[in-house]
Order: C-alpha cells, then sequence, then structure tokens
C-alpha cells in the first residue's frame, strides 16, 4: 500500500508529511538523515493494521526550516512533532523512533504524554563516549568531508548490510547530501541535549530495543538509561536502522508491543 504525500502547516513550520493506511494512530519518526522515505518499506508492512503518519524532519528534504536560534536542535524536535500532531488532530498515538528520532519520541513520552499511547524506540541517540568521539570532529569537517563521512557511516556502519540502505534510491540520497550538512551543523552541532531524566520515564509504555549486530559499546548509554527507568531492553537482529534492513522483522515487534495497548 502506497502513502499519499502533502503539505501541512503548524508551528511555524511547512511541513511534507505522508499517510498510509486505517487503524489505530501510528507515527514514524525520521531519525538523523530526517527524510521518512526511508520508511517505505516499514509502511508497506504496517499499513493493513495502522493510519500511519510520517514526515520530513524540520529543515530537512522536503520539510521547511523553522525560525529561531535554536529551533534546528535534537531538545526542540519533539515540540515541533507535537504541534504538527495536534493540528492535525492525531492522539493519542504509537511513536516509533530510532536515533535522534528515538530521542524525540522519549521527549515526548516526558513532555507530551498525553498524544503518547505507547513508545517504541531503538538505538536512542544519547550522550557517550562513543558518540562524542564519533561525531564531535565533524564540527570542524568542511561541507564536502561531512557529505563523505556520513554517507559511508549510514551506509556502512549504521547497517548490517548497505544494499537495503543504497536501494532507497538515488533521489533519496541525492536528498541527504543537503541533510547530512544541516544535521551536523544544528542538530547535532548543539549536542544531544540534556539529560533525559529517567524517572519521567517510570511506568510509562515504552518498548525498547538495541542491535543484537551493533558492538556492545555503543549500547552502554540506553542499557543504563532504560535500567534506571525500569525499561526492559530487548535486542533486534540488526544494527541502527531496522527499518532499513528488517522491516518486516520490525512491523511485527511495533504490532506486538503495541496490541496490549488497544484493548
Amino acid at each position: 500500500m502506497s502513502s499519499h504525500s502533502s503539505r501541512h502547516s503548524a508551528g511555524g513550520i511547512d511541513w511534507y508529511i505522508e499517510r498510509a493506511g486505517s487503524g489505530p494512530a501510528l507515527i514514524l519518526v525520521p531519525s538523523g538523515e530526517g527524510d521518512c522515505s526511508a520508511f517505505h518499506d516499514l509502511i508497506e508492512h504496517l499499513a493493513g493494521q495502522f493510519s500511519i503518519l510520517t514526515f520530513d524532519t524540520p529543515g530537512f528534504s522536503r520539510s521547511s526550516t523553522p525560525s529561531g536560534e535554536h529551533a534546528m536542535t535534537i531538545p526542540a524536535l519533539a515540540g515541533h512533532i507535537a504541534a504538527l500532531v495536534r493540528s492535525l488532530g492525531i492522539g493519542p498515538a504509537t511513536f516509533y523512533g530510532c536515533s535522534s528520532g528515538g530521542r524525540a519520541v522519549l521527549d515526548l513520552v516526558s513532555d507530551h504524554p498525553e498524544l503518547v499511547r505507547n513508545a517504541i524506540v531503538h538505538e536512542v541517540a544519547l550522550p557517550s563516549p562513543w558518540v562524542e568521539a564519533t561525531l564531535d570532529p565533524m564540527q570542524e569537517m568542511a561541507d564536502e568531508q561531512i557529505v563523505r563521512t556520513c554517507a559511508h557511516a549510514f551506509a556502512n556502519v549504521m547497517n548490517e548490510d548497505p544494499a537495503p540502505w543504497h536501494a532507497l534510491g538515488d533521489a533519496y540520497h541525492r536528498r541527504l547530501t543537503r541533510n547530512y550538512v544541516t544535521w551536523a551543523r544544528n542538530y547535532l552541532g548543539a549536542g544531544m541535549g540534556g539529560p533525559v531524566d529517567p524517572q519521567r520515564l517510570n511506568n510509562r509504555p515504552v518498548a525498547w530495543t538495541i542491535g543484537g549486530l551493533t558492538p556492545p559499546d555503543r549500547g552502554t548509554s540506553n542499557l543504563e538509561l532504560a535500567r534506571q527507568a525500569g525499561i526492559a531492553i530487548q535486542k533486534l537482529p540488526c544494527r541502527h536502522f531496522p527499518h532499513v534492513s528488517i522491516p518486516d522483522r520490525l512491523a511485527a515487534h511495533i504490532i506486538a508491543t503495541t496490541l496490549p495497548h488497544l484493548e
């Protein structure tokens, strides 16, 4: 089932959005590349079960750049998404996100709980020594070097098999050439945001996974925050982008973890 694209104005942002399916609301939040086309295979597996909304992140691809000094940061992202969801009259909904998208989902759980039926996150972007050592040097790079660095990392480090990532197509990867720089100079440049308060996640409906194929040292910050919040972490047979590499398995996980909240 293909998705239908449109534009929608909310919170001072001209959003590019895609919608598909019917049923309970499910919102798919893009990660650092900021482009929702990476969800197309996942949507095919879920549109028979859910009414799906996804979008390009503000300032990326086909969504406009928000105004304000701190508008394109990870801490601001949940507020932008909340404004979009409210303007569309959606909620409560299931939210899925990985990486910085997962961080936005946790912030929605903490700051906008009335919008969240349940949350599903994978390898949330959190401050850690590995993240700092890997990503901080990009602040000193020229734009062309950022693009080369990110293109390699997204294909070969964040995916266990680069083939599905490359198969997202030339148009998608052309958009990412600008997005990588936007991500590094703005969202990443402002840092991962403050620490997540585990107390605000306690007793909240959060399903949390990490990749079973991701090197163990990269999941330490996720494991520690989840432990503090009393959330059990599961493993998926992937690295950082299960919606790209194992969309069928991720879809089954989303369905299984959401069904109890629909009863």
